[in-house]
């Protein structure tokens, strides 16, 4: 029994690390769990210091995860040493089957998303070696020609850069013109052009946080919740990473003590089992609540 219990996790561990993205329906069918034993599993792995992210129903494991961390460095394959094996692969052509596997291994195992050698991929990675610069000197940057699909402009941005996030596919910076912290696309900068002003507004750099209904921003809201066995059970089966938040009550309910950034994930959880849930503390989450219990009485015309 104990070896088939390390068979599946060995199994969801290789599924989840294939470079591709599963629901978990797909997970159970080609395991042939239950979506409850494939719940303890997944929280088996993160305890066992995976990073599991779920980005639209689909799971997959962040290859920055520790343990892939500690592979790599025990096999020394840098980064240099995966593209040079990867641009060989390429200059091989698409004759041979096996080059033709490799070649997709390693496209997939670290999300290769355009060409080494593209003009797109080479102007990226010198965007980003002028951004860490940047970071390191706490310069502020121009990002040259930068497209934004959000207010359909295509201008510079005079910015503070100090975070490189989603494997430096994104950078969060802190704007001068608007004075806000916002993140911007690498792949959308024509250039980077270091300035010789230094940070002036590290005073109001933050960190980006994502709580674990997948919204993300830089202030959190504690929220205390009193659950029932049904709210109980159903939170750990939809969220198995927040079980960490839940300790049990002396009256058999428990007590759900989280953070948020924003009250909609949450919101959404607790109204459909409002009579199962006490919100205990969070004044800005039980006024959030008010108003859309109110919307929805005025949407419905019970007023």
């Amino acid at each position: 029994m104990r070896f088939d219990k390390l068979k599946k996790q060995l199994e969801l561990l290789i599924l989840l690390s294939d470079g591709r993205n599963y629901t978990v329906e797909e997970l159970c069918e080609r395991m042939e769990l239950s979506r409850r034993n494939f719940y303890y599993l997944l929280d088996f792995i993160k305890h066992a210091g995976f990073i599991v992210f779920k980005n639209q129903g689909y799971y997959h494991i962040d290859r920055r995860s520790p343990f892939f961390t500690q592979l790599l460095q025990t096999i020394q394959f840098t980064n240099q040493d995966v593209k040079t094996i990867h641009s060989v692969l390429t200059i091989a052509g698409n004759d041979s089957e096996m080059v033709n596997q490799l070649r997709e291994k390693l496209e997939n195992t670290y999300n290769f998303s355009v060409s080494i050698n593209s003009p797109i991929h080479k102007q990226m990675d010198s965007n980003i070696k002028l951004l860490r610069k940047a970071m390191a000197e706490k310069k502020t940057v121009r990002l040259i020609g930068y497209s934004s699909p959000h207010s359909h402009t295509l201008k510079d941005r005079i910015v503070e850069p100090y975070l490189l996030l989603n494997n430096n596919e994104d950078v969060r910076c802190h704007e001068l013109v608007s004075k806000q912290n916002k993140t911007f696309k690498v792949s959308r900068m024509a250039g980077v052009e270091i300035l010789d002003s230094p940070w002036l507004h590290e005073d109001k750099h933050r960190q980006v946080f994502t709580d674990i209904f997948m919204f993300s921003g830089e202030e959190r809201h504690r929220v205390k919740l009193r659950l029932g066995q049904l709210s109980h059970n159903l939170f750990k089966e939809e969220y198995p990473q927040g079980a960490h938040y839940l300790t049990p009550n002396e009256d058999g309910s428990w007590l759900l003590d989280i953070e948020v950034c924003d009250y909609r994930g949450l919101g959404r959880f607790v109204l459909g089992l409002f009579k199962d849930i006490e919100i205990i503390e969070g004044d800005g989450f039980k006024k959030y609540m008010r108003e859309e219990i109110k919307s929805l009485i005025n949407s419905l015309n019970l007023q």
